[in-house]
């Protein structure tokens, strides 16, 4: 009798320690996906002041009207180079918070042909507050040019042409920052 006696005393602790720890793991889990909600939505939040990465609707007033210095990287969904570039233009646009970070998807912006002198894809075209044509340094590792008008010979806006790896685009906004 006592043998049958510490048996079912020892099924009983086992049941108990297994509800205790499915309880456990529940209200952890529980707590767990509750924090995850919050800083979900704090970030969110913070995201919400921030604009999307892609430009739609592309009008001209998105450059002049810009308080930060602005890159906007021109592509179309064909363009192998350009899809590579996204993933880190997006996580730069999340990060960056002194220089806006754009892409311009150009199939379905075709005004902007005639806002900039597009002859390959990716174009990325830089500027500074207000739509101010961006001077890189002379010393920059990044390959700009820089156009200007014909009636006057001044200095119209900067362009680079091609793909940029990561580095690159960081330089770009090194280059930018250091501006003015």
């Amino acid at each position: 009798m006592k043998k049958k006696a510490v048996q079912g005393i020892v099924i009983l602790i086992v049941v108990i320690l297994i509800a205790a720890v499915f309880i456990a793991k529940r209200t952890s889990s529980g707590d767990i996906a509750s924090l995850q909600e919050t800083i979900d939505a704090n970030a969110t939040s913070l995201q919400s002041n921030r604009p999307s990465l892609e430009i739609t609707n592309f009008s001209g007033e998105e450059i002049k009207t810009n308080e930060k210095p602005l890159i906007i990287v021109m592509g179309e969904s064909w363009c192998q180079p350009c899809m590579r570039m996204i993933p880190d233009l997006t996580e730069l646009n999340r990060t960056v918070e002194d220089v806006e970070i754009r892409y311009m998807d150009l199939e379905k912006n075709e005004v902007a042909f005639q806002y900039f002198p597009i002859r390959v894809t990716p174009t990325i075209a830089v500027f500074e507050p207000e739509g101010k044509p961006f001077t890189p340094p002379e010393d920059s590792t990044i390959d700009y040019i820089l156009y200007t008008y014909r009636d006057n010979g001044e200095h119209a806006m900067t362009i680079h042409e091609g793909y940029l790896t990561r580095e690159q685009l960081e330089t770009m906004i090194e280059d930018l920052r250091n501006a003015g």
